[in-house]
């Protein structure tokens, strides 16, 4: 995997961590010492963990090799189960499952629909202001 690639990764995760109303997002290891510094020690097992925080929970993946499968991971854990501003389900694959493909582009986690976004009148991560506007967008199916 180019580094370039790896860092899109890592800033679309970033980014849709913002989007969905997060106020933090993380990504660290489990070794005490920097990854890849040539202090003299090494951690054979080192992982990788990524966190999002809404409104005080937190959630985690962790136990990945790299930052890259973390980041990926806590992007497919948010997007999984979740709904589209056009009103259909996110999913990440094409094979079998109905509603919006999303994928990886640049930096950015787009849908497959080019829907306008929805506005929300509430505070950043009020999750019932969310479910009001696209109830809202979709005639009250929400």
């Amino acid at each position: 995997m180019t580094i370039e690639l790896a860092r899109d990764i890592v800033t679309a995760c970033a980014d849709l961590v913002g989007r969905s109303g997060a106020a933090e997002f993380e990504i660290g290891w489990t070794c005490p010492h920097t990854p890849g510094e040539p202090d003299g020690h090494t951690c054979p097992d080192v992982t990788w963990y990524a966190s999002a925080i809404f409104k005080g929970a937190r959630i985690t993946v962790d136990e990945h090799a790299s930052p890259t499968t973390a980041a990926l991971a806590l992007a497919e854990r948010l997007l999984r189960g979740a709904t589209c501003k056009c009103g259909s389900p996110v999913t990440m694959s094409d094979f079998g499952r109905p509603g919006c493909r999303w994928q990886l582009v640049g930096q950015r986690w787009e849908p497959g629909c080019d829907t306008v976004p929805v506005r929300v009148e509430g505070e950043r991560g009020d999750y019932d202001a969310m479910r009001r506007a696209m109830a809202e967008r979709t005639g009250g199916a929400s």
